[in-house]
């Protein structure tokens, strides 16, 4: 079974991290959820008021995943800025291992600490990059099919299908997209 981190911070796009959740788990991938905090709770308010409890605490974590996913929102800045989700990112990259960032977070996060380059393709929110001149496309993937980036929370199913896709295959991305009624 394919496996999925996903990062949640205060401030983090209820949107953008709802829908990969949702979409990852429709796809049958095995989804831990940990809490970005200065403190060891695992209790997050998102951007928009929502409350969640994750799974376990960033502090807490233990393995390793096929994929790691960091959405965008407000808080953004408190994932570029913990020391422990840019050493877990720079890892997952060494080992040829997917990434996923939407909004904010490609250009804040990934490109702020050369997880990108100028010469990867990848999507940012507008007024994030920066410094790099990143793609207008919704959803981009990284010519290594590794990096998978999304401009904002409007594309955020596309984005999960897209992470879907490059863990278990077009046919599982294809079914969720169906069932989700993305395409008939």
């Amino acid at each position: 079974m394919k496996t999925a981190l996903i990062l949640y911070t205060n401030g983090t796009e209820d949107i953008e991290v709802t829908a990969a959740l949702d979409v990852l788990h429709r796809g049958g991938v095995k989804i831990t959820t940990a809490a970005v905090t200065d403190e060891s709770s695992r209790m997050v308010p998102l951007a928009h008021g929502t409350v969640v409890v994750c799974d376990t605490n960033i502090d807490e974590l233990e393995g390793e995943y096929d994929l790691i996913v960091i959405p965008g929102g407000p808080g953004t800045r408190n994932m570029a800025q913990n020391g422990k989700v840019i050493d877990l990112l720079k890892d997952q990259k060494a080992k040829g291992k997917l990434i996923g960032a939407i909004c904010a977070a490609p250009g804040v996060v990934l490109y702020s600490h050369g997880l990108i380059d100028d010469k990867t393709t990848a999507s940012c929110y507008p007024g994030c990059e920066c410094g790099k001149n990143f793609s207008k496309q919704g959803v981009s993937v990284s010519e290594d099919g590794r990096i998978i980036t999304a401009r904002s929370a409007h594309y955020a199913i596309a984005f999960g299908l897209e992470m879907l896709k490059a863990l278990s295959g077009e046919e599982i991305s294809l079914k969720v997209a169906r069932d989700l009624l993305v395409i008939e």
